[in-house]
Formats: C-alpha cells, sequence, structure tokens
C-alpha cells in the first residue's frame, strides 16, 4: 500500500524519527489526544478488578464509515490484530446497524473482507482495492490544515510522552492505526469516525470514548459533540452497543493549552476533573432533538470546516473524581455509571472551582 512516506511494507515502524513524522501529519489535538488516552487507559485496566463483572478488552481498532449512499450506507471496518474472545459477539452487533469489514494486517499490507452472521463471508482483498470500489473510484489524498498543526505541540506530546511510553509498540499501535485511516480509508471518504476503545462486558458490548476538552459557558456550563459522531452513537445504541462517554476537563478553558501540564504539573492533576455520561438510545434521541450550533474550522478533522454540533449539559454528566484520585477509585466510580447506580451529578459550581486562568497561575 503507498503511503506519503512510500511503500508500507518498506516503513520501518520501529523508527521513531519517522513515527514522529507520520504522526505530524495530523492536527496537533489529535497527537496531544493521545496523550490522554494513555491515562485514560491505565485507569480502565482496573475496571475488571472493582466492577465484579467478567470485563474483555478486545484488540481492535474500528472505523466508521458513512458513504452518504442511498444502499449500503455505512460500514465499519474492524481491524482485529488478534482474535480475542468477544470479537465474534462485537461483530454479530455491529452488523445490526452497519456492513462489517473484519480487517487484517500482514507483511505491509490491509485486508478485508465482508462479515455476515460473524463470520467471513468472502476472500480478503487489499484495502485500498476495495475501498476505491466502495467509493465508485473516487479518491482524494487526505491533508490537514497548516492551521491546526502546531509543530511544536505535536513534538512535545510525541518526544516528551508518547515515544517513551509505547516504545517497540508504537509501529503497531500508534502508526498503523494513523496510516489506515489517514492513507487507506479516509482519501476515498470524508464523514469517518474511529471508535476508541471496545469492551465486551458480561454479555454486553461497550464502546468507551475519551475526550479532553473545556465546558462553553452560555447560561450554564455545556460540552459539545458533533452532529455526526452523535448520529453514528444513536445507531450503535439502537444495535445495544452502549457509549461510555468519558470526559477529562482541561482545568484550562482554552484551545492554546494542549494535554502536556498533565505530566509536567501534579498540581494540574488536581485541577483535571473527571465525568462521564453513559450515552443509550434514550438518551442520543433526546440529545439528538436539541438545535444545532456550528464550532470553529479548527474543531474539524481537517481544520478547514466547522462542524455542526448538540450541547450536552453539564448537569447531564456524572462525577468520577479527578486525575489525581487513585485509580481504582476512579474504575469502581465509572463502574458504577455503567451499572446505572445513583452517581453524584456533575455541578456548574464544581468545574469553575477547578479552572485555572492561566499557566502562570498553575
Amino acid at each position: 500500500m503507498e503511503t506519503p512516506w512510500g511503500q508500507l511494507g518498506s516503513l520501518d515502524l520501529a523508527d521513531h524519527e519517522l513515527a514522529a513524522d507520520i504522526l505530524s501529519a495530523d492536527k496537533h489535538q489529535l497527537v496531544e489526544g493521545l496523550v490522554v488516552e494513555c491515562l485514560f487507559d491505565q485507569i480502565v485496566a482496573n475496571v475488571p478488578a472493582v466492577s465484579g463483572q467478567n470485563v474483555i478488552a478486545l484488540d481492535v481498532d474500528s472505523v466508521v464509515v458513512n458513504t452518504m449512499r442511498k444502499e449500503d450506507c455505512w460500514l465499519c471496518f474492524v481491524w482485529a490484530r488478534s482474535k480475542t474472545e468477544g470479537l465474534g459477539r462485537y461483530l454479530l452487533a455491529l452488523e445490526k446497524c452497519f456492513i462489517p469489514y473484519l480487517v487484517t494486517y500482514s507483511d505491509g499490507e490491509f485486508m478485508a473482507t465482508r462479515v455476515r452472521g460473524g463470520k467471513r463471508v468472502l476472500p480478503a482483498r487489499p484495502l485500498p482495492e476495495l475501498m476505491l470500489e466502495l467509493s465508485g473510484g473516487k479518491m482524494t489524498p487526505f491533508r490537514v490544515d497548516g492551521s491546526v498543526k502546531n509543530r511544536n505541540r505535536q513534538r512535545q506530546a510525541f518526544w516528551g510522552f508518547i515515544s517513551e511510553y509505547y516504545q517497540g509498540s508504537l509501529g503497531e499501535r500508534v502508526v498503523l492505526p494513523r496510516i489506515l485511516i489517514n492513507c487507506a480509508i479516509q482519501p476515498y471518504f470524508r464523514a469517518v469516525w474511529n471508535l476508541d476503545r471496545i469492551f465486551i462486558v458480561d454479555d454486553a458490548v461497550w464502546l468507551f470514548e475519551i475526550k479532553h476538552k473545556f465546558p462553553m459557558d452560555r447560561n450554564g456550563l455545556h460540552f459539545g459533540i458533533n452532529d455526526g459522531e452523535l448520529g453514528m452513537l444513536e445507531m450503535l445504541a439502537g444495535a445495544g452497543i452502549r457509549c461510555l462517554h468519558t470526559i477529562l476537563v482541561k482545568p484550562f478553558w482554552s484551545k492554546d493549552v494542549g494535554s502536556m501540564y498533565l505530566l509536567n504539573d501534579l498540581n494540574m492533576r488536581t485541577q483535571a476533573a473527571i465525568i462521564a455520561a453513559v450515552l443509550d438510545g434514550a438518551t442520543t434521541g433526546r440529545i439528538m432533538g436539541r438545535r444545532s450550533g456550528r464550532s470553529g474550522a479548527h474543531t474539524s478533522i481537517t481544520g478547514s470546516s466547522g462542524l455542526s454540533f448538540k450541547s450536552i449539559s453539564a448537569a447531564d454528566f456524572k462525577v468520577l473524581g479527578q486525575l489525581s484520585d487513585p485509580p481504582l477509585d476512579v474504575a469502581a466510580k465509572m463502574s458504577a455509571v455503567m451499572a446505572g447506580a445513583q452517581s453524584a451529578p456533575v455541578s456548574d459550581d464544581w468545574l469553575r472551582s477547578l479552572r485555572v486562568q492561566s499557566l502562570a497561575h498553575g
């Protein structure tokens, strides 16, 4: 498969300099988000120990595509790095709302095959070949606007944390997923979303999402979620896949501050709230009925156009704690929210009390 850095099979995925170059093609906020995902994973790892439930983390990367076609509109490409228990259950659930394709990677090539009834129904084909067919021969190289690619913030996140955290698994865990999306899928379709983390909890399929953002202050505190993503989550909910939508609330209410403060300033961890809401069918339907707003261009994946979004009140979220809390405590509250137990709602006053006006105050 061809990439901007050469044939995929010829790339040295163990080369961290190359990895930094590949990630620099994305928004700096996306690269910084990888730092937050790492911290989130360390909390989630404690959920099985505190929930009393059978929790299986699927070793997958999932990419949802809205083709905008009249038929077979919604697709989902599931790269299964390994065939863990629960994968078939996940594919069966996806089939209720999307056309799933199972993706494998070997010898520098992504291969994909249609799935029906949780099983492969056709021989695997090179993914770029399949995407060209699915898109009707349309292909436009995916590029991100330079205005949302701050090289200094990209370098800080990569060399300050990501490189050391992933070490020898960087290629498989970080670089290949970005190449899969940016080079093998996004050039053919623009309405693309990746699903953060998939878990089987007892017999239920859960999507765990983590966002790093600050609230809007408009007649009370609210968080935005773009209309396309919300519509996709509503379809998942209709298929019985529930979403735990978690936000690590930035103490700096500014898009000009990245994620490295979480590592460089221990005091800031006490100011970073962790909140969550279960987005099931009833909740997504209620939010979908609200009037949409319009966000700035920096919020889109390319940084070149704004997005329509819905607002979710801060009070619709539950308190999980602060980043400085013991991971076991946060995981226990996370499990309680998923189980529908009574949990403390987020208050505007609490979030405002954690706000830091500037880095100088940290």
